[in-house]
């Protein structure tokens, strides 16, 4: 069977976006998308850019995410603090436009098999079928939202319960349950056309939505559709015993607005923490000032820095020195994981101890500050006339009589120049700090929905690594999690963009043909790239957490796209053993 291109997902899918210029990232999701644009919803207050740079996370086909461009051909909602827009895309590569084909497909495919499940439908012709979905809508609404009300002719129409379950109450008398099946709502009538009954649901539910002006049309294309749809608006079919692999992944999916109540918050050193060291003005003594507020803070960065991962000839006795001693960032970098370690670590709780996260996560830190050496000195090596005038703001590099011949731009320069959202990469001790956050969303899944991880982890060796069965079983990913827990924290940006992205590059390196847009893009946010190498390093030495089903390999165009060579990556690597002891040594450090 052949399904039109203009046939609409009638499914939700995670999205980030950002303007061309990348001046905020969005992230939201798709309220239904087609082969040639798709609606996005987001919590914002401000208009929507006009033309996008967008990434899809698809949670129902094999890989993650599909990346085009696109512009607006509609929006509103701005007065409720909803971004709603709908755009057509503009740009998509040949494998991102087959991946959506095959999604549209594969979709419609599923959804006509589960409504001839439903006693309603299960006697219905497929082409009758696509004829409904061709104009339907699929929505989802939470526990206690509202689908419609009565007296208002505000989504008026004729409901198709998919999953979960409604209370259908009329002004006055008892409500109704109905659940998967169901079909509920208003059919056309004598004007005004308004709800004579409010919907509410009663968990998360998922349903098709046929607006009132579309009913005439269902009647003229399907009219046996639309005798079956009148026939059984309000009456409660018995419930399917369908248990397929759609219901179980909407069960376990992570309701992530409400879920995170669960997280605690961050203690408010912790931020006068970051404000210090983003402040140019500040000095090593306000830094110490606002350590010494906290007593068990202070304890654990004297006891790590009188460690032997240190070695220091003489006791360090006060945070003063301690400040002195490592420097303002590298302090700092000590303060901030003990910090997310008292705030993400139940004491009490035996069971479920993070260790090899941290350590993962320290590992990719102490790669990342590697990284950046690495590519500050290989660019300063290619082009140094041409750095020393990015650094110092110019917009010209030197001519040839100013230096050693010609000073010609290489593919290493970028990284230098100012960032559109992350910067270049420039202060190489705040590196540490961005990886070191860089998997909070990993840490908090594994902590706070230990149901969860579970399921992931035992999906890893089916779908080939943790972030694919993430998006394929949760209908999310850690990166996404760990971006509402950095919103939640009040993180300053570059840090959510960081923990939202910092997978795309190995996702980009995988799925995109075209070597210079792969490129292009690699080198848009060179510390997100550089970060995602991190993280690909420790995760290849095997440092910390193992949930991969097998080491990752190391993709050569990220290395390209840093101005770096497989030498580097060797050297690097061969780096791996005592990186493994630094991140061990350093853990036992904050978290005692």
């Amino acid at each position: 069977m052949a399904l039109s291109r203009s046939h609409r997902a009638q499914m939700s899918f995670p999205i980030h976006f950002t303007a061309p210029d990348r001046s905020k990232t969005y992230i939201g999701e798709t309220i239904d998308i087609a082969s040639t644009g798709f609606s996005v919803q987001v919590k914002t207050e401000e208009p929507l850019p006009a033309t996008i740079l967008a990434g899809i996370l698809p949670s129902q086909v094999a890989g993650d995410a599909i990346l085009c461009k696109a512009r607006m051909v509609w929006q509103g909602g701005i007065t409720q603090g909803l971004g709603r827009a709908s755009y057509k895309i503009t740009s998509i590569a040949q494998k991102s436009q087959e991946r959506l084909d095959q999604l549209i497909q594969n979709s419609l495919l599923e959804l006509i098999e589960q409504l001839q499940e439903s006693p309603t439908f299960q006697e219905c012709d497929r082409a009758d079928l696509e004829v409904l979905l061709g104009l339907a809508r699929t929505r989802g609404a939470a526990v206690r939202q509202v689908l419609f009300e009565a007296g208002r002719e505000e989504r008026a129409g004729v409901y198709i319960i998919l999953d979960g379950d409604v209370s259908v109450a009329p002004p006055q008398g008892e409500a109704v349950p109905y659940g998967p099946g169901s079909v509920i709502g208003r059919w056309t009538g004598p004007e005004p056309l308004v709800n004579e009954e409010t919907a509410t649901a009663l968990g998360d539910v998922r349903f098709l939505c046929v607006p009132l002006a579309l009913i005439p049309e269902v009647q003229q294309r399907a009219p046996v559709i639309a005798s079956l749809l009148f026939g059984a608006l309000g009456q409660v079919p018995p419930r399917s015993t369908r248990h397929g692999s759609r219901r179980r992944r909407h069960l376990m999916r992570i309701n992530l607005p409400h879920e995170l109540q669960e997280i605690p918050t961050l203690p408010s050193v912790f931020n006068a923490v970051m404000d210090c060291i983003e402040n140019p003005d500040s000095t090593p003594k306000d830094l110490a000032r606002i350590l010494r507020k906290d007593q068990s803070l202070t304890a654990k960065i004297l006891k790590t820095i009188n460690s032997a991962l240190y070695s220091f000839a003489r006791t360090i006795t006060s945070v003063d020195e301690a400040v002195v001693l490592l420097g303002m960032q590298h302090t700092a970098n000590l303060a901030i994981t003990a910090m997310l370690l008292n705030t993400l670590v139940d004491e009490n709780d035996s069971t479920r101890r993070p260790e090899q996260f941290w350590e993962h996560t320290l590992g990719t830190a102490y790669f990342a500050h590697l990284l950046g050496k690495r590519v500050h000195h290989n660019a300063r090596t290619a082009a140094p006339a041409v750095v020393s005038a990015q650094v110092r703001g110019q917009e010209q590099a030197p001519s040839a009589s100013a230096g050693q011949g010609t000073a010609t731009p290489t593919r290493r320069t970028p990284m230098f120049q100012a960032g559109r959202r992350t910067g270049g990469i420039d202060k190489l001790d705040r590196l540490f700090t961005y990886a070191v956050l860089h998997d909070i969303g990993l840490v908090v899944l594994f902590l706070k929905f230990p149901d969860y991880f579970s399921m992931v982890r035992d999906g890893i060796e089916k779908f080939g690594e943790l972030h694919l069965a993430e998006l394929e079983l949760l209908e999310t990913d850690h990166c996404q999690l760990g971006y509402r827990v950095a919103r939640a924290w009040h993180l300053p940006e570059p840090i959510p963009t960081i923990i939202a992205e910092h997978h795309l590059p190995q996702v980009w390196a995988r799925q995109l043909q075209d070597r210079d847009e792969l490129l292009a893009l690699l080198r848009e946010e060179p510390v997100v790239t550089l970060i995602s190498l991190a993280d690909l390093l420790a995760r290849h030495c095997e440092i910390g957490v193992e949930l991969d089903f097998e080491p990752p390999e190391i993709p050569p165009i990220l290395l390209e796209a840093l101005g770096l060579t497989s030498e580097d990556a060797e050297e690097l690597v061969a780096e791996g053993p005592a990186i493994r002891e630094k991140a061990e040594a350093f853990f036992r450090g904050v978290s005692v």
